[in-house]
């Protein structure tokens, strides 16, 4: 099933979907074309009967607005092709107003069009709302809003007659449908928030899909026109939906609560079934692309309307599709979710599962649906929120069922209190216990509120309790009770449920916070899953995968479990892998390929496929496809406090290192470290510290104030951006961390987090006249030749290469002064041979020092100057 969107040529203009004309790009056209499109998708009108933009007559005359212009219909549907044809104004079957997404007005135009030509009613939209209306019968004068677009050939009259379920179709737009729904619930001024009009939809869905799969020749989930125009009507047909929830809940009452309804008026209620009733929502699981678009629209539409709630964010689909390929689960296999959410990586295997069946089998075949009721009942999650619970398995309805393994509990408590239906069919230690575990934990990064603190969780975890390092240098878990933690994140302790949970010869992929792959402080945690768990594949994800929920940089661990009695091999080959694209940018907007003129393909740009087809490859022992960005190392390359990050081990920065060694092989030359070039060089950062209390916007006189840098600021080329300070009102711990943050003039300054590794040098003025943020790593070095060879250096990009083996960090990358102490750097014998690279160091120095007196120049001198003078 394709769904047609609005279409763009390649100066980035829109082509009119009826005739093909070109269409300058608008909001208001887009809301436009799309509806075009959804009148021939969804409604069946055909585009011979459609047009845009019809001049509106009032008798013979063409209507115009106050300066003048013509007034024209947006969109107007005729009884024929031939009137179409004709603009025969006599007959129009219905006009069309369209706004903006964010517009509200258009109701009194409406009504202007329907009145002043032949029109039986009319439609409002903006793009993700719809208001449908028809002229009063009789002699009343005036319009009515009805239920919903009658469709081709219905009659607009109405009728009370309820159709066969079976002849209800499916619907195209899916995204459109949803979000009328929801609209109508919020345009009834509800003060509830969105999350809880959410549910309500939730709700409502689910009463849908309850009436669908029920017994029955007619649908309960119905309005008809007249019931929908009195309060009688509407209360009746709310009771019935609010009895099909009801129906539906008290099949899971772990999940829902006995009294649990939804909560919106009858009126409410009323409306969104008269978005609802006309389509099947229900699983066909013969059309894969039909529910895989089902549920991914849903899925995102609620991902939309509860993100961040309770600190929650969801797996970005990209990464879910890439994992679930990667772990390729295989029919008739468990698996699980342990940390469920909403579903997405339940519904993600499911949809992979049921690919595998269609592709295998023939269609109506017995095997087909065999395999096809052994997949529903294989998917299982575990999720301690029963508000996802319930959204995960509307999801999982709306992809194909299987929702019955949607349970509620707490993955991190003893195995024994999970839901009866995940002891009994997904247990530890059976013989049906999860092949393939795919999971995104919640993380608590530096939030101890956030970290598991109840003692009867932690104390049946290895890693609830402290470690010791033996006198070999290994790791040891203390089991004792006195050694339990006050506090522990949680995603450490998923780790190792997951293992323990996981299925002899199993697999799994969790996702993580980047740091667990080289922070020290997590070392013996490395050290316990190398020792419990052959690890297959390592990627690290894009900055931007989560955004713009969170920034907290994230990686994949695939992990794969020995066989009963078997220990992980002593060595083997893992798959390593670095995302560079995910799609979007850092506000969550989508990102495509551009063709060779530079123009939309309307491909996303990522390269989670191209790793997950490399992975595949390399574990089927195929030769797979290698980059500087996708590699392999065996277990025994491990190294660096066991450091696990694919950064540490990429081919192209180590590349850099191996040229930098051979320099100790080279007639005259040798390499040292950047700390040991000088005695008395000094490596260093300032203090963390909080100058908010003493920060002034805007001031109009800065004569007492300090001018204060950040790490951006300063490596501007000129001084656009600073903060300034009032020392007066600084306390003894500011001052003193003013005084520290001050600069020497010659000290090289190097970016230390964010994006590292940017270069600048503090000239006179700069270290005069400023204080400098700590996110700048500071050297200072005596000798002005080795000053001017070691800025050449840092200046190049083998030295960045550097940098980057060592960066670190969960939420932001960074360095610290000893990452750049002991970085390598060629040094002569003679400095005479370093000449060139001294040379362009000093040169570097003076253009600084040029720019910046340049600068001040202009800020003291300069043509503002001139102007504020000629104003006094």
């Amino acid at each position: 099933m394709e769904l047609v969107d609005v279409k763009f040529n390649d100066d980035g203009d829109i082509i009119d979907t009826l005739t093909g004309k070109v269409l300058k790009d608008t909001p208001e056209e887009r809301v436009r074309q799309r509806f075009i499109n959804i009148l021939q998708s969804d409604y069946g009108y055909p585009r011979t009967i459609i047009a845009r933009e019809v001049p509106v007559q009032q008798g013979s005359k063409v209507l115009s607005s106050d300066d003048g212009a013509e007034i024209r219909a947006d969109i107007v549907v005729y009884t024929s092709k031939k009137a179409c044809l004709e603009r025969d104004q006599g007959n129009i079957l219905f006009v069309v107003e369209c706004k903006k997404p964010n517009a509200t007005e258009g109701y009194a135009q409406l009504v202007s069009y329907i009145f002043n030509t032949s029109a039986v009613g009319g439609v409002w939209t903006n793009g993700t709302g719809i208001s449908v209306y028809k002229k009063k019968t009789g002699n009343e004068v005036g319009l009515e809003e009805i239920l919903s677009l009658p469709r081709y050939r219905e009659k607009w009259s109405g009728t009370d007659s309820i159709p066969n379920k079976s002849e209800l179709p499916r619907p195209h737009n899916v995204r459109f449908l949803l979000s009328a729904c929801h609209n109508k619930l919020y345009g009834r001024g509800m003060e509830n928030e969105d999350f809880d009009l959410a549910m309500d939809m939730v709700r409502i869905l689910l009463a849908k899909i309850q009436d669908e799969t029920t017994p029955g020749e007619f649908p309960r989930f119905w309005i008809t026109e007249s019931d929908f125009q009195t309060a009688e009507g509407r209360k009746h047909a709310a009771t019935e939906i609010q009895t099909l929830f009801r129906e539906y809940a008290d099949q899971f009452p772990d999940v829902f609560d006995p009294h649990e309804k939804i909560q919106v008026g009858d009126d409410c209620i009323a409306e969104a079934v008269g978005v609802l009733k006309n389509w099947s929502l229900a699983a066909r699981n013969d059309d894969a692309d039909d529910w895989d678009l089902m549920g991914e629209t849903y899925e995102q539409f609620t991902h939309i309307n509860l993100k961040r709630q309770q600190g929650q964010f969801f797996t970005n689909r990209l990464v879910v599709d890439m994992m679930v390929k990667m772990l390729d689960p295989e029919i008739g296999e468990h698996t699980l979710d342990p940390a469920g959410g909403s579903g997405g990586f339940a519904t993600g295997i499911f949809r992979y599962l049921r690919r595998k069946v269609l592709s295998r089998t023939a269609a109506n075949s017995p095997i087909r649906d065999r395999q096809l009721n052994i997949i529903k009942d294989s998917v299982y999650l575990v999720e301690i929120a029963s508000r996802l619970v319930k959204i995960a398995k509307c999801a999982m309805l709306l992809t194909g069922d299987g929702q019955s393994g949607m349970t509620r509990g707490n993955s991190l408590d003893l195995y024994s209190r999970l839901d009866p239906w995940i002891v009994s069919r997904c247990a530890k230690g059976k013989s049906n216990a999860p092949a393939v575990i795919a999971t995104n934990p919640p993380f608590s990064g530096q939030k101890v509120e956030s970290q598991i603190s109840d003692k009867s969780i932690l104390k049946n975890y290895d890693f609830g309790h402290s470690f010791k390092k033996t006198d070999e240098g290994n790791f040891v878990f203390s089991g004792d009770d006195s050694d339990i933690l006050q506090h522990q994140a949680p995603e450490l302790l998923f780790i190792e449920r997951c293992i323990d949970w996981l299925k002899p010869g199993g697999r799994m992929g969790i996702v993580l916070p980047k740091g667990i792959l080289d922070n020290v402080s997590y070392e013996a945690y490395r050290e316990w899953i190398l020792d419990k768990c052959e690890l297959s594949g390592v990627v690290t994800l894009h900055k931007d995968t989560f955004q713009p929920d969170t920034g907290v940089r994230t990686c994949i661990l695939f992990l794969r479990k020995p066989d009963e009695e078997k220990m992980p091999r002593e060595d083997y080959n893992i798959f390593m892998a670095m995302s560079q694209r995910i799609g979007q940018d850092s506000k969550g907007n989508s990102v495509f390929v551009l063709d060779g003129n530079g123009n939309n393909t309307g491909v996303l740009n990522h390269d989670l496929n191209e790793i997950a087809d490399a992975y595949i490859d390399f574990v089927s022992g195929n030769e797979h496809q290698k980059s500087e960005y996708i590699f392999t190392i065996k277990k025994s390359d491990i190294k660096d406090h066991i450091n696990i990050n694919p950064q540490h081990y990429s081919p192209k920065l180590n590349a850099a290192l191996d040229s930098v060694l051979a320099f100790d092989n080279k007639e005259n030359w040798a390499t040292t470290t950047v700390g040991q070039l000088e005695a008395g060089i000094k490596i260093y950062i300032g203090p963390r510290w909080n100058s908010a209390s003493i920060k002034v916007d805007n001031p109009t006189d800065t004569s007492t104030l300090i001018p204060y840098l950040t790490a951006n600021a300063a490596l501007e080329l000129r001084r656009f951006t600073i903060k300034w300070l009032d020392a007066n009102r600084a306390d003894q711990k500011q001052k003193s961390c003013i005084g520290k943050l001050k600069i020497q003039e010659g000290d090289i300054l190097i970016s230390r987090s964010g994006t590292i590794g940017k270069v600048t040098y503090a000239t006179k003025d700069l270290a005069e006249n400023y204080i400098v943020s700590d996110d700048l790593v500071r050297i200072r070095v005596k000798d002005a030749n080795l000053r001017a060879y070691l800025l050449a250096y840092f200046t190049s990009s083998t030295a960045l290469s550097l940098m980057l083996l060592d960066e670190y960090g969960s939420v932001q990358q960074h360095l610290q002064p000893r990452h750049i102490q002991e970085m390598l750097i060629p040094v002569p014998d003679d400095w005479s041979l370093a000449k060139n690279m001294i040379d362009s160091g000093n040169m570097f120095m003076k253009a600084m020092e040029n720019m910046s007196i340049a600068d001040k120049k202009i800020r003291t001198q300069g043509f503002d100057v001139l102007m504020e003078e000629n104003n006094k």
